[in-house]
C-alpha cells in the first residue's frame, strides 16, 4: 500500500502523518524480526570501518559509562 493509496492522505499534517506512523509501528506484531533500517545498517558500517583503522578509538567500559553518566546529568 501507498501512502497516496489513503484517503486524504494528502489532507494530513505532518503532525497527523507523525502519529499515523507511530500508530502503524506500534502495531507491529514482531517488530524484532524485522531488518534494521538501512541508515542504521550504514552507519554501524561506518562506525565499524573507523574502528578496524583506527582501534584505539574504542573506548574502555568504565569510558564509556563515564561518558554516559556525564550526558544524564
Amino acid at each position: 500500500m501507498r501512502a497516496a493509496e489513503i484517503p486524504n492522505f494528502d489532507q494530513l499534517s505532518d503532525k497527523e502523518r507523525m502519529a499515523l506512523a507511530d500508530e502503524i509501528l506500534g502495531s507491529l506484531r514482531q517488530p524484532d524480526a524485522l531488518p534494521p533500517p538501512l541508515a542504521h545498517r550504514v552507519e554501524l558500517d561506518r562506525r565499524w570501518a573507523a574502528y578496524e583503522a583506527n582501534p584505539g578509538i574504542a573506548l574502555s567500559r568504565e569510558q564509556f559509562r563515564a561518558q554516559v553518566a556525564a550526558l544524564k546529568k
